[in-house]
Formats: structure tokens, sequence, C-alpha cells
């Protein structure tokens, strides 16, 4: 009840504070690294523009303003942004965001829509909780523990900026121990009009919430680190484009192999969350993942021009990619495990320290011709065709411990669009690897979507075949801990889905088949540590998802819900029901402080859980160990002001209620209830 008081009263004090204090601000870009919102999706269509925010009439105002350079207020009409998958066939901008959706949701660990087994730390080792593979073919090093903490090429964002652009961004707890913090910062303007520049930072900072290395609950348990540098040109006839980025990425972490004390959760303890005993105290993972990106389109034959010459449809269009990419990772560890965790020591066999490093350097060399043929209207969809083929050359240098080698891969690829009218399109794309070490591979795919009505919405048909080699930590390790030299078959996936979509109503329910063979994954061995292991027979699954939202009046009530179900649990180990229900009342305070109140509420059915391998970073099938599961609830408030964006919430409301805690893998208990506070601001001159 206590718990409860303390809550409603921090809601309505953080109202008045935030009328007090602060300024203006509308919602930031997400924080880079993070996944991103979509002009894709159905719930964040970018409305239609009105005509003061036309390009046309930006420019035009522009000029007027230009001879009253006093009375000029910059505000976000003066910024758009793109990604590169929007530059393929012209340039599409769309309106910064300036509300406050999903700002409050900062953990990408927790997306509603793609959750996540972790340890239990914003910055640590984590596993898709849903059944998602990658639709990836060709050379995989197989470490993916921290995919969703770097910040990548297809990642960037590229702004057209009439005025300079800042975005500031910072998440802390609001009282307590300081768990988690993250820090951004973007800037971005336009040296000239065609010609923009750019940079961002972020940081990621956390502390234990149980178990902290060495009882030290001070210590700095997870460090990340984004930055990235980038440019985008357009010649003055439109026809040439220049994007290019630099990004430098530095991920630390901890490990501390779980806590000692498994009955946390049932049994009185009197030590601290943060001073449990834990199995390891100096064990750390250290990522370095850099790369040089540099893409150029240019426009050959005729162009049809739209938006009065600010934009341009090609005919023909040739592009080339360049990129090369570093990637180093380390395991280290000062002390020897007395605990059992580390089973083995091949390599410092007569010394308590652990050194391993893997390397990976990547070349690659991409270049793409494409050509439209289209009727005379300019959307983006009705009456065209689009053909594009392409080759790809990727040469890779690959160390650890004493093993190097070096490779290469060729990949033809294909990619047809036909839009038969605005009512239905068809996209199939190919890619197959023709020579060098991953030889065979390929990826078809194939897409289709119906519009039946505004009203009825539309249908959408898909469909992929992969050939996928295996990722090298499945084939070869050669560390302290582990060492295997392996063969395994190629895993081949069949996919269908069907989707039936209607924006108007916000639903969207999807229904898709898997059928993978030769699946590969980890299992304990038989010194009860990770070892690879392929099944050799076929797996299915089946996947239902529905996503569907209610208004009423000031009320909204956000809904997904999934239900998967496979012949073979004991490989496939996740949920069978995942349930994510938001539901929030907003309203406008003093006529200025557009405010969300609200409760998030998320549910997945009893699995059998897997453990975790420090040392590489993997999940392993082992033991038949299942807890018990229920609701988690997080209740919010977030609030606009002009250029300000503000939250506070408060995770895990019903901690006590049901259990004492929770876990999705063995031994790694969650993190208990805490408040935190989030705030972003930008700035348009």
């Amino acid at each position: 009840m206590k718990k409860l008081f303390l809550l409603f009263f921090l809601l309505i004090s953080a109202s008045f504070c935030f009328a007090q204090f602060i300024p203006q601000r509308g919602r930031p870009l997400p924080v880079p690294g993070s996944p991103q919102n979509e002009p894709t999706d159905p719930r964040n269509q970018v409305p239609p523009q009105n005509e003061e925010n036309t390009e046309e009439n930006i420019d035009s105002l522009r000029e007027k303003l230009d001879k009253k350079k006093d009375s000029i207020i910059y505000n976000s009409t003066y910024i758009r942004y793109t990604k590169e998958e929007y530059l393929k066939d012209s340039t599409r901008l769309f309106p910064i965001d300036t509300t406050v959706k999903n700002f409050h949701r900062y953990r990408i660990l927790d997306d509603p829509e793609h959750p996540t087994m972790n340890l239990g730390l914003l910055g640590l080792s984590y596993r898709d909780m849903l059944f998602e593979p990658a639709k990836t073919i060709g050379f995989d090093v197989g470490y993916h523990y921290y995919d969703r903490y770097l910040l990548k090429p297809e990642d960037i964002i590229y702004y057209k900026a009439r005025s300079p652009y800042t975005d500031l961004y910072y998440v802390t707890p609001a009282f307590g121990r300081l768990s988690e913090q993250m820090f951004a910062v973007t800037h971005s303007q336009n040296i000239k009009p065609n010609w923009n520049i750019g940079a961002s930072f972020a940081k990621k900072g956390s502390r234990s919430y149980y178990g902290a290395p060495a009882r030290q609950a001070d210590r700095v348990v997870v460090n990340h680190l984004n930055a990235a540098l980038w440019t985008w040109y357009e010649s003055p006839n439109k026809r040439y484009t220049l994007l290019a980025n630099a990004i430098f990425n530095n991920l630390k972490g901890y490990e501390n192999g779980s806590i000692l004390n498994d009955s946390i959760f049932t049994e009185p303890t009197n030590v601290a969350p943060e001073f449990e005993e834990s199995r390891l105290s100096t064990a750390k993972h250290n990522w370095h993942n850099n790369s040089i990106y540099l893409k150029q389109f240019y426009n050959i034959g005729k162009q049809k021009t739209i938006d009065s010459n600010s934009n341009v449809l090609p005919t023909q269009r040739v592009s080339y990619n360049l990129q090369y990419q570093t990637q180093k990772f380390y395991f280290t560890n000062d002390g020897f495990d007395d605990t059992g965790l580390l089973k083995n020591y091949f390599i410092y066999q007569d010394s308590s320290k652990t050194g391993d490093s893997t390397k990976l350097n990547h070349l690659k060399n991409e270049f793409n011709y494409s050509f439209y043929l289209r009727g005379k209207s300019v959307s983006f969809l009705r009456n065209e065709l689009k053909v594009e083929v392409g080759i790809q050359h990727d040469f890779y240098s690959y160390e650890q411990f004493t093993f190097k080698t070096n490779f290469q891969d060729i990949t033809l690829k294909g990619n047809a669009n036909y839009g038969f009218n605005d009512k239905a399109n068809l996209n199939v794309k190919l890619s197959q690897i023709i020579q060098g070490r991953n030889f065979g591979d390929f990826l078809y795919e194939a897409q289709s979507e119906i519009k039946l009505g505004n009203k009825i919405g539309s249908v959408i048909f898909e469909g992929y075949s992969q050939n996928q080699s295996p990722a090298l930590i499945y084939e070869r390790q050669v560390t302290n801990h582990y060492q295997w030299n392996l063969s395994f078959k190629k895993i081949t996936t069949q996919h269908l889905g069907f989707s039936y979509v209607i924006p108007k109503y916000f639903l969207k329910a999807k229904a898709e088949y898997y059928l993978v063979n030769n699946h590969l994954y980890f299992e304990q061995g038989t010194d009860s540590d990770a070892s690879p292991t392929q099944y050799g027979s076929a797996i299915n699954l089946l996947k239902l998802s529905l996503r569907k939202d209610f208004k009423f009046g000031k009320f909204t009530f956000e809904n997904y819900l999934v239900y998967q179900k496979t012949d073979n649990e004991n490989i496939l180990r996740t949920p069978e029901i995942y349930t994510f229900h938001s539901l929030y009342f907003s309203q406008n305070f003093f006529k200025v402080l557009k405010t969300d109140i609200g409760i998030d509420v998320k549910y997945f059915s009893k699995y059998t859980s897997p453990k975790y391998a420090p040392a590489i970073g993997v999940f392993y099938n082992g033991g038949n160990v299942q807890f018990d599961t229920y609701p988690i609830a997080d209740v919010w408030i977030r609030t606009n002001w002009k250029r300000a964006n503000l939250f506070l919430r408060y995770d895990y409301l019903n901690q006590g209620l049901f259990s004492k805690g929770y876990y999705t893998v063995n031994r790694y208990p969650m993190p208990y209830s805490l408040a935190k506070f989030g705030v972003s601001w930008k700035f348009y001159d």
C-alpha cells in the first residue's frame, strides 16, 4: 500500500514539476543503436502533410523570412529526415516525430513486440524470447549476444536541416542506486542546401541489481559507447547522391556468472541484492565494432520531377557500396573460478588468467543497376516496374588464437517489384552465393500486398526459402574454456506468412509457418557445459500474432498477443504465449502539457529456461528448470511541452504481489522494482 501511495504521489508531483521547470520540446528520434519506429508501421504512418509543411512552401517561407531574420522562429518544420532504405528509388523525407509516442520505452531488451530472455541488466547478454530467425546468408562469426546495442550503417538517420538541429537525451533512476543510465546527443546541420553533415554520441552504463562482481556495488558493470559521423550530399540536378558514415562501437560488460543464492525469491535473506555473492568477479566481455561506409547513387537517362523539382524519380540508376568493418571480441578473466562454472582451461592451464580474442576484418564491395518503367502517376506503388540486379564481393580475414584464415564470397542479387495498380503489388528478391567459402547459400523472398479498401484493409502474402552455412562458433572454437573443430550441414528454413492489416482500425493479424531442417543450437554436453549440436530432422513451428489498439475518448488500449506452437519444445525453448498490453489516459494540463498516464502489462507462459555460458556468451539447453510466470506491470507518465519530453516510470509495480521476483534465464534474476526518469530536448537553432 505504501508503494502505491508513493507512486501516486510521484506521478502527481511530476506533472506540476514539469509545468514549473521544463521549457520546450518533442519526442527525440530513437537513441543511436536502438530499434527504430519506422514510418512503414501501420501505427506509425506519417500523416499527410498539409500545405504549410510541404517542401515548396518551406522554401518560400524561408525566402521570405531571410529578409527578416530577426523574426525567424525555428521549429520542427525546418527539419526532415530519411534513411538509406528510403533513398533507393528517390528521395523520401519524413518529418521528425515530436510526439511522446513510445518515448518512455527506452530499454531495447523490453521491446513490446520483440521481447528477450536476458541476464537482467540493460547492456548484458540476451536472446530473443520469440522465434525470430535471422534472414541472412554468408559468413557469420556467431557472436550475437550484444547485437541490439550496436550502431550499424543502416541505423544512421540523415537529416535535411534548414537550421542546425540538436537532440539531447538522458535517462536515470529517479532515486536510489544508479542502476541504469543513458545519455545521447545528436547534432546535424546543412552546410549547403544539398549537403548535410551530422554526428551522434551515446553512452549506456549499468550497475548490478543482483550480485555485483566482487560485491562492489558501485562498480560499473556495463559501459557501452556508440558514436557516428555522417554526411549526405545531393548534386543540384538530383542525379548524384552520396551517403557516407563512420561508426565506432565499444561495448564492455562484466559477467558475474549468476548469483550463488538460487532461492533468493523463496527463502528470507538479510543480504542486499547487490551484495549477493556471485560466481565470477573479474570476467568481462569487450566488443570493438568499427566501420567506414560509403554509398553512391547516380541516375542515368531521363528523370521525372515532382514537388516543383525538389524531388525526382529516375528511370535508370547505378549504385556502388563500399564498407570496411573491423570486429574484435575479447573475453578476459583475472581470477580462477572455483565454483565449477568454467569447466576447462585449454590455453592458460597453469594460470588463473584468461585472455581470449577473436578478430574479424571485412571488406565489402557491391555494385547494383536498376531500371524503372512507370506510368504517368508519381505514386511509388502504382503502375511501376522496377528491376534491380547486383553483385557483391566480400573479403574476410579471421583470427582466433593461433588459427588464422582469409576467405571470400561472391553473391549475385536480384530484385523485381511490380505495382499492378494502386491496389496490388508483387516483390521478389533473390540472393545467391555463387563462389567462395559459403558457396550454395541462398535467400529467395516473395511478398504481395492487395489493398481491399480503407475500411476493409489489406492482405499480405509472404514467404522465403533460405539455405545458410553454419555460423563459425558452432564449427570451430579455440579459446581457453572451449575448443572444438566440427563440421555441420547447412541450415534450411522455409517460411510462409499471411497478414491482414487495417491501419484505420489499428489492426494487424498475422499467421506464420516455419519448417527448419538441420537446426543448430547449444545443449548441455557431457561436461555439463555448452556444446554445439545439430538436429538432423525437421522442426515445425506455427506462430500467430495479433496487434489491435482501441481508443475510447481520451483512453487508448494497445494490445499485442503471440501464440507459438512447435513439435520440438525440448529444442526450441520459447513460451507458447506472450502478451503485451498498454492502457493510458491522455490529457492536456494547463493547456500546454500534453500528458499520457498509463500502465504496461506483459505476460509470458511457463517454458523451460535456458542456461548461459558466460565465456562465449551463448544460451544453451540444459536441465528442465521451469519457473512460474505472472503478469509484470509498469506504470508511467510521459509529457510534452514544446521542445521538452519527459517521462517518469515505476517498473515492476506488482513485485511481491504474486512473487518476490522472476527469471527468464536459469539462475539470473530479473530487475526488482525501481523508479526511472528520462528527458530529451530538441534545439532547432
